[in-house]
């Protein structure tokens, strides 16, 4: 059965939501089963990565740090391309959210549905920034909220089905294959992003809410996991490595961003407004709330990685000038300069171990 939210509800759950303060971004090993799918159809990547503003070398690292806003967009490329309207609920289904890096490595710890649910909700923020999870009571029952970041469109339905269909097909795993939830209300705009809904079994369907949720009664929160589920740390693999934590300071995501775009070109702050979901003028305002221009900040994050890569690295100096979007290595140089007083090469040197 399916049935639109009223309007009152829809406000009452609207209120609880917040705008983000910061650049979203999310570890790359939640992206990663999109792209195993998507190489299993034999779809060539190369060219929805870029689109996506997705470097390839960033996939290699489950715990690197991808925009959000890159990872929306690269989905809804990926279904539009290859014509598969119901993409992440195909992937959710065949994704464990135990694979997601260091995120999942400790979720395998919980030994009830309770502890699944509580680890997810205080650590979500380490796998995706923005994204948020809480539990509230109805009756007998409690219902699983879920929010992702970001403005509305297809792009963020794809991934809150993502998000949706994992959950629920992890608590399977816990309470019974066949078990299936009481109530499922779906963001708008997701209703036509399941295929034909099995995955939901006899729920009640409500479309139309400003998030998405599902009940089931509040027995299963003891439920406990099967003696059959193996931990990480029982089948002799190295667990996954925590990365390096995400930024939730404005400035200090602009950053971050700026660190995933300089690699191979020279980003503008229209390229960079686009990524972080704001206008130019947005941005370059709410930077120089911080005292910041974006040209002062994008100057300031290339010096940073230019100090890290002279003294980790015997790479020539023209070779880190063009790793960091630089055209002419003298452009580089007087930057560098600038900002530190001294050379690229002069600083390599007067660094204790280099030469």
């Amino acid at each position: 059965m399916t049935k639109m939210l009223d309007k009152d509800q829809v406000f009452y759950t609207r209120c609880r939501t917040k705008p983000v303060a910061f650049v979203p971004f999310a570890r790359a090993s939640a992206v990663a089963p999109f792209v195993d799918f998507l190489q299993s159809i034999g779809t060539p990547m190369t060219r929805l990565l870029n689109k996506a503003q997705i470097s390839s070398s960033q996939l290699d690292d489950p715990e690197a740090l991808l925009p959000v806003l890159s990872i929306y967009r690269f989905i809804e490329l990926a279904s539009r391309q290859e014509k598969i309207r119901d993409i992440s609920a195909l992937v959710g289904e065949q994704t464990s959210a135990f694979d997601l890096g260091a995120f999942g490595a400790t979720l395998q710890n919980a030994s009830t549905v309770s502890e699944y649910l509580r680890t997810g909700i205080r650590l979500i923020g380490a796998l995706s920034s923005g994204e948020r999870f809480w539990i509230s009571e109805e009756a007998d029952n409690v219902r699983l909220n879920q929010h992702l970041p970001g403005p509305p469109g297809l792009g963020r339905c794809l991934a809150d089905v993502y998000t949706l269909v994992i959950t629920i097909s992890m608590l399977r795993q816990f309470i019974d294959a066949a078990w299936n939830p009481g109530e499922v209300r779906l963001l708008a705009g997701n209703e036509d992003l399941f295929g034909d809904r099995r995955m939901f079994g006899n729920a009640q369907i409500v479309t139309g809410a400003p998030y998405s949720s599902f009940t089931f009664p509040r027995s299963l929160l003891q439920r406990s996991k099967p003696e059959t589920r193996t931990n990480v740390a029982d089948t002799g693999r190295a667990s996954p490595v925590p990365g390096e934590p995400i930024p939730v300071g404005f400035k200090a995501s602009v950053e971050q961003l700026l660190i995933t775009l300089v690699g191979d070109q020279n980003p503008t702050i229209e390229l960079a407004a686009e990524i972080a979901g704001m206008s130019p003028r947005t941005l370059q305002r709410r930077l120089a709330g911080s005292g910041y221009t974006f040209t002062g900040l994008l100057a300031e994050t290339r010096t940073g990685l230019a100090k890290d890569w002279l003294i980790d690295s015997d790479a020539p100096v023209a070779e880190i000038a063009a790793s960091l979007g630089y055209s002419d290595p003298s452009n580089f140089t007087r930057a560098f300069r600038r900002l530190t007083g001294l050379s690229p090469q002069r600083y390599r040197q007067s660094r204790p171990g280099t030469h």
